[in-house]
């Protein structure tokens, strides 16, 4: 099923702003609290070289305060971060203003503008103005102290000098930290411009995987439908030699001799009986219309192949039209219609075919007069350049609207019983119709229900000029396919899916190569070569056989990485000689047997043998099977069975030293005949040699196991498209085996 394209709806981003620009700037409250953390500490261990004790308490209790600050923007920090941040300079301030008045240290005025910096670097500029205001009135205020009016004066002058610079510095800084905010939006709606981009490229490339995996079935059934269409045509080329050959000779030999006994009876020397005449001119009339249809399906299938030659010469259609309406003439007589031919002006010879035209004019007036029951059939003919156009025109019972299309269609004779019960062949208006078109010409019908009907066509009176015409003029819609003659001798690129076969055995790619010579097979040992294959060249597959299920499943983890594209398809394929070991059996023979394949046999069993038992059902190939081994064992016995059933009795009575075993049995295969031997301790150790017509490495093995798996895992959907494919192959009948 096709996902439908959504256009994802954008969300237009919030436009960047000064106050969220500026909080990218603040530091940490962190920073604030270690500051005045380290003053507390500062002012506590300046006080110890106080020697006045009121100055030292002081000294200590703004130490304290400053630390107890620190312990105040913590707190508030924890729930109500904005009021912390505003708490530490506005503290701060009060603190200095506190600490001046009380310890009147002059040094401390230099700390004046800091409250000022913090309020700043932890809110924002506005704050910084407001915290400057304050400090100013703390500074300015009548609380006792020792703050004089030129102190006052150097403090407020400090403040707002310090003031106007941090304005100055922070001002551009703002500017750039909002440039840069207004980029950095710019730059992640791009982003996401570019992700809802890159979904889009993703479902359009989706939908046109789609497109060219339905492409590529289209494909595949129009080249089957190519082939049924060229077996079709072969079949009808076929038909049309069969008819040609077969039906018309005896045809005329029939006509011709009922034509004698109809037309002479005197030639026999005795008169015919009066019922026997009507009887021969019945098969008469028959073997006629049998001739006809046999010379319409030819010429149709001429006039398809495009074999058909028009003799052109110039012809008088004026005269055409009198000898066909004077051939037609006797059948409108008899059913009391009337026949008449209308040439107001002088016609110009057309330059045609006689025959081929004559044909066409025949056919349209014989088919109006055999249809029409009242009135009559009129033939006109008039000349529009540089064309001849000729109607025939009937009063008959007319024809519908769904008919008229497909009336020229091979053997339509329409929907309407008055048209099918004429014993007419359905191809006369369709061989026309090809004899008017390979004269350049058009013909077409104009009727309606109970109107009766008028057939036109129309050709040229001189051959058509070629016009220059485009490429595409080599393409038709009514184009008929035409085997050729020759085949081009362009050379195909050959083109073959590319598969890898991780298998040490070997056995898989052998079989592989054995029954797929249209793949293009590469062998690899172990994973390094695996890996080095695809990096060389990717794969449609990747093949991996293990003798046991156990050693598959490890082997699929770890090749699974190294093609993570791939299809890796994992089989459990035990090798051909360890089926054989398996089954009881020490050695495989195929048929024709050679004497040098039966010593080796033999010499492979490491003992004497005096006794032989061959089981075959071909007697003539136990005999001769049997002769050569007397010929390599002199004073060997050989004794010979035809069914497995027969050969465990003589195992039991009289246990050979050697079995020469056939695979097909009447009763049981030869697999069967050593499993049941196997069961028995006593005949188990008896070797047994398999001489059979089935090639182990050309049949079709069976894989008790296999697996499949791609990437991270496989698509429901094309997991069960792939199961209900294979399900339909593996149902498919297996052609039959060889005999052995």
């Amino acid at each position: 099923m096709t996902t439908p394209f959504v256009q994802p709806v954008r969300q237009p981003l919030p436009q960047p702003k000064a106050e969220t620009a500026s909080a990218e700037l603040r530091i940490s409250l962190h920073w604030a609290m270690a500051l005045f953390v380290a003053m507390g500490l500062v002012t506590m261990w300046l006080s110890d070289f106080q020697q006045d004790l009121t100055l030292r308490f002081r000294g200590l209790l703004l130490g304290n305060s400053l630390c107890l600050l620190a312990l105040l923007v913590y707190l508030l920090k924890q729930r109500w971060p904005l009021m912390a941040r505003w708490t530490a300079p506005l503290g701060c301030a009060l603190l200095i203003v506190a600490g001046y008045r009380w310890l009147a240290y002059p040094g401390l005025l230099t700390l004046a503008p800091t409250p000022l910096i913090l309020a700043l670097a932890l809110v924002d500029l506005p704050f910084a103005l407001a915290t400057a205001g304050l400090s100013s009135l703390l500074w300015l205020s009548s609380l006792p102290g020792p703050v004089t009016p030129a102190d006052r004066s150097l403090v407020l002058a400090g403040l707002w000098i310090a003031m106007g610079l941090l304005y100055a510095r922070s001002r551009p800084v703002q500017q750039v930290v909002l440039w840069s905010w207004q980029h950095y939006q710019r730059a992640q709606q791009l982003l996401e411009e570019a992700r809802q981009r890159k979904a889009e490229l993703e479902q359009v490339l989706d939908e046109l995987l789609h497109a060219n995996r339905q492409l590529d079935l289209l494909n595949e059934r129009l080249a089957m439908t190519r082939l049924m269409a060229e077996e079709a045509h072969k079949a009808k080329a076929a038909f049309v030699a069969k008819v040609s050959h077969e039906f018309r000779t005896p045809l005329n030999m029939i006509i011709g001799l009922v034509d004698l006994m109809v037309e002479k009876p005197d030639l026999y020397h005795h008169s015919l009986p009066a019922t026997l005449l009507e009887d021969l001119r019945i098969v008469q009339r028959n073997c006629t219309h049998l001739a006809s249809m046999v010379n319409d399906v030819l010429d149709l299938s001429q006039t398809e192949a495009g074999r058909l030659t028009l003799h052109r010469e110039w012809v008088d259609l004026c005269q055409e039209i009198e000898a066909a309406v004077t051939t037609v003439r006797p059948l409108t007589e008899k059913k009391g219609l009337w026949l008449r031919f209308q040439a107001d002006e002088p016609i110009p010879t057309v330059y045609c075919d006689r025959t081929r035209i004559r044909q066409v004019i025949l056919n349209l007036v014989s088919n109006a007069a055999r249809y029409t029951e009242r009135g009559g059939v009129q033939v006109e003919i008039e000349e529009k350049a540089p064309y001849v156009v000729v109607r025939v025109i009937d009063t008959g019972p007319g024809i519908a609207p769904q008919d008229t299309e497909r009336i020229f269609e091979p053997f339509y004779q329409g929907s309407n019983s008055v048209w099918r019960d004429r014993s007419g062949s359905g191809l006369g208006l369709s061989i026309s119709k090809q004899f008017v078109e390979l004269h350049e010409g058009r013909i077409w019908v104009e009727s309606e229900p109970g109107q009766g009907s008028t057939f036109v066509f129309q050709l040229p009176i001189f051959p058509l000029a070629e016009a220059i015409a485009p490429p595409n003029r080599w393409i038709s819609e009514e184009w008929q396919w035409l085997e050729r003659s020759e085949r081009p001798a362009i050379p195909r690129l050959p083109y073959s899916r590319r598969v890898i076969v991780c298998d040490q055995s070997g056995e898989l790619y052998h079989m592989l190569a054995q029954h797929f010579d249209d793949l293009e097979l590469v062998e690899a040992l172990d994973e390094q070569e695996v890996l080095e294959e695809l990096e060389e060249c990717p794969a449609h597959a990747l093949f991996v056989n293990a003798p046991e299920p156990a050693q598959l499943q490890g082997l699929l983890e770890r090749l699974r990485p190294l093609a993570p594209d791939t299809p890796v398809i994992g089989t459990v394929l035990p090798s051909t000689m360890g089926q054989v070991w398996d089954a009881g059996a020490v050695r495989y023979l195929i048929k024709p047997v050679t004497r040098a394949d039966l010593q080796a046999s033999l010499d492979a069993l490491g003992r004497p043998v005096a006794h032989i038992l061959i089981v075959d059902d071909d007697p003539d190939f136990r005999k001769l099977l049997a002769r050569m081994l007397k010929l390599l064992v002199p004073g060997l016995t050989v004794s010979g069975v035809g069914s497995a059933g027969e050969a465990l009795s003589i195992l039991r009575t009289r246990p050979p030293d050697a079995i020469f075993l056939d695979i097909s049995l009447p009763d049981m295969d030869g697999w069967a005949f050593l499993a049941q031997k196997s069961q028995d301790p006593g005949l188990r150790e008896i070797p047994v040699t398999i001489v059979s017509a089935q090639d182990l490495t050309v049949q079709p093995s069976t894989v008790p196991q296999w697996t499949i798996t791609l990437g991270q895992g496989i698509p429901v959907h094309k997991f069960m498209e792939g199961s209900l494919e294979l399900a339909a192959s593996l149902l498919a009948p297996e052609p039959a085996p060889a005999p052995g």
